[in-house]
Formats: structure tokens, C-alpha cells, sequence
């Protein structure tokens, strides 16, 4: 099994995605530091909101097999960088959450991901389940 670490701003969905994945008991709560849950590394959102933080990212990914940049569609704006994905030397991809709610964009999520230079997108819903399937195949 593979390990994947979740990066993203507060609130876009990385905890309630990792309990939903988690087959383990996990109990989401707010994230003030980096976090070890089993096959997952979930990071504060503050992580990503404040750049002085980026080298604990960096650090953190080093014990994982995929780095998740997660993205939620109701935002009209995003905090990652053009091409910070560049930055990880692991396999990177991104993860569109909420993409079930009224008045989501998905495509402007997907062209902030690809801007932050992600190829690889999975459409996701912690709700209905969707996409969950294809991060299990990711993570198998």
C-alpha cells in the first residue's frame, strides 16, 4: 500500500477525504500540524497559506509515495503557486473535491490544479463517493 499526502488550504475537504479512504477508525478534527493517520499524511492548511511553511511540506513528502493537491470547486480562487507541483519529487496529482455541490466549477478547480502544474486530476466527493474508487486504485 501506498502512502499519500494531502496538501491543500483549510476547509477544501483533505480530512474528511482521508476518513473516508481511511479503512482504520479516524476521527477528523481540525488539523494543527502535520499528522501521521496510517497510510496518510494530512497537513494544516496553514501549510499551504503561509510560504514560510513550504519547507515542512517538502520535508513531510519524503515519507510518502504520492503528494495531494487537493482543490475545492465551490473557490473562486486558489493558493497554490504556478508550477508547485515541481517542487515534490514524487509522483504528484490532483484531487477536486466538492464536485457534487451546487454551484461548483469544476473546470476552473482543474485549471488552478493545472496551473499549479498537475497532470494528473481526480474528481472527488467525500458525500457521494465519487472518485473514491479511483484514489483507492492509486493508492493500491
Amino acid at each position: 500500500m501506498k502512502k499519500m499526502m494531502l496538501i491543500g488550504e483549510s476547509g477544501v475537504g483533505k480530512t474528511t477525504l482521508i476518513q473516508r479512504l481511511s479503512k482504520d477508525a479516524f476521527i477528523a478534527k481540525k488539523t494543527q500540524a502535520v499528522e501521521f493517520c496510517g497510510r496518510f499524511i494530512d497537513t494544516p492548511g496553514e501549510f499551504l497559506e503561509n510560504r514560510r511553511f513550504y519547507p515542512a511540506l517538502i520535508t513531510s513528502s519524503v515519507d510518502c509515495d504520492v503528494v495531494a493537491m487537493v482543490q475545492d470547486a465551490t473557490r473562486i480562487s486558489s493558493l497554490f503557486p504556478p508550477q508547485f507541483a515541481t517542487i515534490f519529487n514524487r509522483r504528484v496529482i490532483g484531487i477536486v473535491t466538492k464536485v457534487d455541490v451546487d454551484g461548483c466549477n469544476v473546470a476552473r478547480a482543474e485549471r488552478f490544479l493545472a496551473n499549479a502544474g498537475v497532470k494528473e486530476i481526480v474528481r472527488a466527493s467525500s458525500m457521494t463517493h465519487i472518485g473514491l474508487d479511483i484514489l483507492q486504485d492509486i493508492l493500491a
